[in-house]
């Protein structure tokens, strides 16, 4: 087995992070936000939601307005990619957690993410 000592390991993380950095997900992620930042009507309902929230408001109205929220299409695209890179940081830190301490995190046949690096079938 190689021994890597810390400048390679310094510079494979290096190399991780830009990889992630220019990955489709990450980039979808950052997009998302964006587009959810610059959608006025979720500024405008995530406002009202904070303000009702401040205030000890927790009824018909703030429901109403989480509802409104959940349906936007900006919203739901900022769900779905923190939910894609949520996966992938997952993956990797599994990945990462079995190389160094020989454990397969959440590795099954029932909830392998179907990454098949070190599941057993």
């Amino acid at each position: 087995m190689n021994k890597y000592n810390r400048n390679i390991i310094i510079e494979k993380t290096v190399e991780l992070g830009k990889s992630l950095a220019d990955s489709n997900i990450i980039n979808e992620l950052r997009d998302a936000e964006v587009a959810f930042l610059n959608d006025e009507k979720a500024q405008f309902l995530l406002s009202k939601i904070k303000e009702h929230e401040k205030n000890g408001q927790h009824g018909v109205e703030l429901k109403y307005l989480k509802e409104e929220l959940f349906e936007l299409d900006s919203y739901k695209r900022l769900l779905n990619a923190q939910k894609a890179s949520k996966e992938l940081m997952a993956e990797i830190n599994s990945i990462l957690n079995f190389y160094i301490n020989g454990i397969e995190h959440k590795c099954d046949k029932d909830s392998c993410a179907n990454c098949h690096r070190h599941c057993t079938k």
